[in-house]
């Protein structure tokens, strides 16, 4: 019966990608770097869908709506897109178009430079959203505003952050109720790995290759660092 209702609880989560930034450090869109010659846009949609989410992917612009159903091929059709009404305001841009357009209920948050999602720490997060008592507006990791679940009605606090100017993801995180939720030492590494730079896509590449978990991408820049430059 537990995973039953879990199953039902899933089907009405939405799941959105933060997409669509400048990508200055890697120097080419995060989005569509290839991962076993798949757009890691399309292994994060992929990965959500299995798990029952609706996805909606916040793509910055029309423009970029464009290249990335491309590259969700046949996840596009039941793909949604949002586009920041705030742009050039980095991902809380992106976070603020996607609850914006999802409007209610619980929004499981990653950025497109993370390239896996850990499906215990989700579960384990995923248990807490309707806590009896619980007023959380955000269920997250200790000091990780990504992999992290926000409600959708949080939309207009973020638009007022905009507005004023206050770009800061974490600053939003520490002014909510919240509830965080410690993972393990290996949840961590898997949810948190991010690709930010072509040396640290190089490196994950290279771990991959190690682990005999992927075959040799040639000819694309390279990536992985910090999710905070959208």
């Amino acid at each position: 019966m537990a995973d039953q209702s879990l199953q039902r609880q899933r089907q009405q989560l939405h799941g959105l990608i933060l997409a669509g930034g400048q990508s200055s450090r890697m120097g080419t869109d995060k989005a569509l770097l290839q991962i076993n010659g798949q757009p890691l846009l399309y292994r994060l949609a992929s990965q959500l869908a299995a798990l029952g989410m609706k996805v909606t992917v916040a793509a910055g612009s029309p423009e970029r709506e464009r290249e990335y159903r491309a590259a969700l091929a046949e996840l596009a059709p039941q793909t949604s897109f949002a586009f920041d009404r705030y742009p050039g305001c980095g991902p809380l841009s992106g976070l603020h178009a996607g609850l914006a357009k999802i409007d209610k209920g619980w929004v499981f948050v990653v950025a497109c430079d993370m390239p896996s999602i850990s499906q215990p720490l989700l579960e384990k997060m995923s248990t807490l959203l309707s806590s009896p008592g619980e007023r959380a507006a955000v269920v997250h990791a200790p000091g990780q505003p990504m992999h992290a679940f926000y409600e959708a009605s949080l939309h207009t606090q973020v638009e007022g952050a905009l507005q004023r100017g206050d770009y800061r993801f974490m600053r939003l995180l520490e002014e909510q109720q919240k509830i965080e939720v410690s993972p393990t030492i290996e949840e961590a590494s898997s949810a948190f790995m991010n690709m930010n730079t072509p040396e640290a896509y190089a490196r994950y590449i290279s771990e991959l290759e190690e682990a005999g978990q992927a075959q040799p991408f040639k000819g694309s820049k390279s990536s992985m660092t910090a999710w905070d430059n959208k």
